[in-house]
């Protein structure tokens, strides 16, 4: 029982690394074993569980295809993130409990994939939404294409002059020397955390107060929201 506190613990606590990363799912695997090996002498009750985690991993691990819907999950990825606004800005952090700026973009995403799996009721997007979370950058990374996942679409002098004709919700803007991410809503509105202000924060533009919005930047875009990706 002792496990589930400790569960509750590294899923909550905002710095997020690679190594808590390997101990929430080891976590849940001592959490499962321990479950069934618990009931056993409950028949009624292991059998259950048993058929519980394996329908679950069959649903997840079932071979299927995006299909279509892209419009709906970058709505639904700008409204995930609009949901942290006010949350405080923590170097590494993932979570309402703190954010930076790039756990910011990838958890809003993450969370958008997974909800957006269950309503479809397609493991497809709960894969991706799983490995989102499993596969850790920085706005560097997401600048250089995440390892295939982001891609750029153009570069601009400042996000007050950029062609927003051109943007999608859910678009990212990267500063050119990779220290900072931000998120287009749409309507010309960005968020992200932001270090001076030391929390998550919406931004209309224009802009004329903080500083990431007079500074070089590139767009990139979430390959998996295009509606071609």
């Amino acid at each position: 029982m002792a496990l589930f506190p400790l569960l509750l613990f590294l899923w909550f606590f905002p710095v997020v690394s690679f190594s808590s990363r390997v101990a929430i799912v080891t976590v849940v695997f001592f959490i499962v074993v321990g479950s069934i090996l618990f009931s056993w002498r409950a028949v009624a009750l292991r059998w259950s569980l048993i058929g519980f985690y394996v329908l679950t991993t069959f649903f997840v691990l079932f071979p299927s295809h995006p299909g279509s819907g892209r419009f709906e999950l970058r709505t639904l990825y700008s409204d995930v993130l609009a949901s942290y606004s006010g949350c405080p800005y923590v170097w590494g952090g993932e979570g309402r409990l703190g954010m930076d700026c790039s756990g910011l973009v990838r958890r809003g995403l993450q969370d958008a994939l997974i909800e957006y799996g269950f309503r479809t009721w397609n493991p497809y997007w709960i894969r991706k939404g799983i490995s989102i979370w499993w596969h850790d950058t920085t706005a560097q990374g997401l600048g250089s294409g995440y390892g295939g996942r982001t891609r750029e679409v153009m570069t601009c002098r400042t996000l007050n002059d950029v062609d927003y004709t051109s943007l999608m919700p859910g678009d990212l803007a990267v500063t050119t020397s990779g220290i900072h991410v931000m998120a287009y809503l749409g309507n010309k509105i960005w968020i992200g955390a932001d270090p001076g202000e030391m929390r998550v924060t919406r931004f209309v533009i224009p802009e004329e107060n903080n500083s990431y919005f007079s500074v070089p930047m590139k767009i990139m875009r979430w390959k998996i929201l295009e509606d071609n990706g």
